[in-house]
């Protein structure tokens, strides 16, 4: 077995999953060097020390340290210093991560558009739906500001609002997803991170550090574009705020091109018609629903709730309130936190006890 396969039984282990193809085969080759894929092959998902990975793979710590730094800075290893300022590293998931963050603020456009075609084909033959291979989804759909009013009963965790406000670090970056696919016009520099992934990827010049009132005000931008707001799907906190289109997205495409049902969750909301109400403006129709729920009726609209994904894109832009949202009664439950979520997708994907096995080693 050779180290890129090494690399990708590891990356397997993880949630998001790496299935072997001949198509991953060569995005890592092109990613990683020989050399470079013989180290990252020892890491695992828990941060090692400098001193461990030395006594564990019998190489000159600056040697690894060299290496190891380098593609952090190519962002296909995950980096953070302890409390005494040392470098620990572990290995990045295939999503987010390896598939996103090299593609942010990459200047390398022949690069790019090999990645982005490997990354495309790969997506659709394999990653796609093992992201997506649990009943319980690694996503959710979150609900655009202005789509909700007062009187609407709003959970913590389903206001985008209140989740961003209590976030410790934010960072705002290119969406990979339009970098890589160029499939559209919508706005790029909309994808967010929080937390340890934020704080990486701006040390390592892939994103920018912004406050939470720049973070709101970038999600009505992607709302006014007709973007959709996903992010991981548990309550503690954000890691990720995604701002997608359903042509280039890896998320929405996991539905509307893959036809998988678990590709994310949707929101606990669904869209309610008042025919009585509509004026026939057709605002609704305009680029705004991502899986074709709202279809022309004649002068009005017709929706097919079982659809509605609960974004709130349709109901944001409806001037005479026709399309509002209501609690959704079958919507699935919210893991209480990030943990909790990734234990019961491997517990379902049946890969638990090899995952921390992994990184005990």
């Amino acid at each position: 077995m050779n180290h890129y396969q090494r690399l990708q039984q590891k990356l397997s282990l993880h949630p998001a999953g790496a299935p072997a193809t001949e198509t991953f085969d060569q995005i890592l080759r092109i990613l990683f060097t020989e050399e470079d894929a013989a180290i990252a092959a020892e890491l695992t998902f828990a941060l090692a020390s400098l001193d461990f990975l030395a006594e564990k793979i019998s190489m000159p710590a600056e040697t690894i340290y060299i290496a190891l730094e380098g593609m952090a800075d190519r962002a296909l290893v995950y980096a953070k210093k302890d409390k005494m300022g040392n470098p620990r590293y572990s290995l990045l998931p295939t999503i987010p991560g390896l598939y996103e963050f090299p593609f942010m603020r990459i200047k390398d456009i022949a690069l790019r558009d090999q990645l982005g075609q490997l990354w495309h084909k790969y997506h659709e033959e394999a990653l796609g739906n093992e992201f997506a291979g649990s009943p319980t989804p690694q996503m959710r759909v979150i609900p655009v500001r202005r789509s909700l009013t007062l009187t609407t009963e709003i959970l913590p965790y389903e206001s985008v609002s209140n989740m961003i406000e209590r976030a410790r670090y934010i960072a705002l970056a290119d969406c990979a997803c339009r970098v890589s696919m160029r499939n559209c016009e919508k706005p790029i520099e909309v994808c967010l991170a929080f937390g340890g992934n934020a704080e990486y990827l701006v040390e390592r010049g892939r994103a920018r550090h912004i406050t939470a009132e720049e973070a709101l005000a970038v999600l009505d931008k992607a709302e006014e574009a007709g973007l959709v707001h996903t992010c991981n799907n548990s309550q503690d906190e954000f890691a990720v705020v995604c701002n997608c289109c359903s042509c280039c997205c890896t998320i929405l495409r996991g539905l509307t091109r893959l036809k998988n049902p678990h590709a994310f969750a949707r929101s606990g909301f669904i869209v309610e018609y008042q025919l009585e109400e509509c004026i026939g403006c057709m605002a609704c129709l305009d680029d705004r629903c991502p899986v074709e729920a709202i279809v022309e009726a004649g002068e009005v609209v017709s929706v097919e709730a079982e659809r509605c994904i609960g974004c709130g894109l349709c109901v944001s832009v409806c001037p005479s309130d026709a399309l509002q949202m209501s609690r959704r009664e079958d919507a699935l439950s919210t893991p209480a936190s990030g943990r909790e979520l990734m234990g019961a997708v491997l517990m379902e994907k049946g890969r638990l006890e090899a995952f921390m096995k992994m990184n005990r080693s």
